[in-house]
């Protein structure tokens, strides 16, 4: 999850046309539907100026993952370094208007945002200030993990709007941490990692970003609403695992986004594997199906550890590419 996007491996780069909207990215074999900025009906170079990030699109929908650089040296109770584009990290995600949306709104920028950002203790009351102040609905507020030294909080965040206006919002959100701005996506990101061998075995598509961190997404299958919305499941709701190269192991973490239902079965399955279950929350408001989320660590061999993880994804009800 590298700072304002990422490299895909695989095949060839991609080129976004307008300085504001410069990505560089590199597409594994199975991403055919990702995109480069600027291609989708969002005002995709705005929003990137505004906020100070680059992002990629996939689906029409723009996801500008932001790194704090800033935070090097967090680490966990088991002496793990977490990095910034590892865990410390927020994905701030804009989905256009749909060709279906019958709403009486005729301004082509219309958007849904839904997003997260990283905070330390004394900035979360001015980050939620400003997010207040700007009209973006408050969700969440929690950790993901029980042991980081130093801790650092999460808070979910949503709204629907003029897309430029959702963008000041979060920039002023962003203003209100010590976040390193701006920020570029990473050109020719490598890892020790086999991303075509994780790429099989989790049943997705590997991104590669800063310090060699592999990550996944893995969307759900069911239709989704989020404030009476439909959403796409690239809109921050997707199950991801991120793999973070630590020379002779890798630590990795992933995030299920479970139902009510497949909690128990999940839970069960990654304990009985050794998994450090970290937390489980709700991460959005008015949203149908309810949606919980919980981020496992363990470190270890990275393929076994990828094995482990798709245990749990083949409990629940998820769109798997293998």
């Amino acid at each position: 999850m590298a700072a304002g996007g990422v490299v895909f491996a695989g095949l060839t780069s991609l080129n976004a046309p307008s300085a504001a909207a410069a990505t560089t990215e590199t597409v594994a074999a199975g991403s055919s539907k990702l995109t480069p900025a600027g291609s989708s009906k969002l005002p995709v170079a705005a929003i990137e100026k505004i906020i100070g990030a680059q992002g990629m699109v996939s689906n029409g929908v723009l996801n500008i993952e932001v790194d704090r650089d800033d935070l090097r040296h967090v680490v966990n109770s088991f002496g793990v370094p977490i990095k910034p584009a590892f865990e410390v990290n927020g994905n701030i995600v804009f989905q256009g208007r749909s060709e279906h949306d019958d709403d009486d709104d005729d301004d082509g920028d219309v958007a849904v945002l839904n997003g997260d950002l990283p905070f330390l203790a004394h900035e979360l009351q001015p980050g939620l200030d400003q997010m207040l102040a700007h009209g973006i609905v408050f969700q969440a507020m929690h950790q993901h993990f029980y042991d980081w030294d130093p801790m650092v909080w999460f808070i979910h965040f949503r709204g629907r709007g003029d897309a430029r206006t959702l963008a000041r919002g979060v920039a002023a959100i962003l203003s209100a941490t010590a976040t390193p701005l701006p920020q570029t996506s990473p050109t020719n990101a490598k890892t020790p990692l086999d991303t075509e061998r994780l790429s099989k075995i989790i049943g997705a598509s590997a991104r590669v970003g800063a310090d060699g961190v592999v990550s996944f997404d893995v969307p759900r299958r069911e239709s989704i609403t989020l404030g009476g919305t439909p959403i796409s499941p690239d809109l921050n709701v997707a199950t991801t695992v991120a793999f973070e190269p630590l020379g002779s192991k890798t630590a990795v973490v992933v995030d299920y986004g479970m139902t009510a239902a497949e909690i128990q079965r999940v839970t069960k399955v990654m304990r009985s594997l050794g998994w450090q279950v970290g937390c489980l929350y709700n991460q959005e408001t008015a949203e149908l199906p309810q949606l919980y989320f919980a981020h496992q660590f363990k470190s270890g061999d990275p393929y076994r550890l990828a094995g482990e993880v798709r245990r749990g994804l083949d409990l629940m009800n998820v769109e798997l590419t293998s």
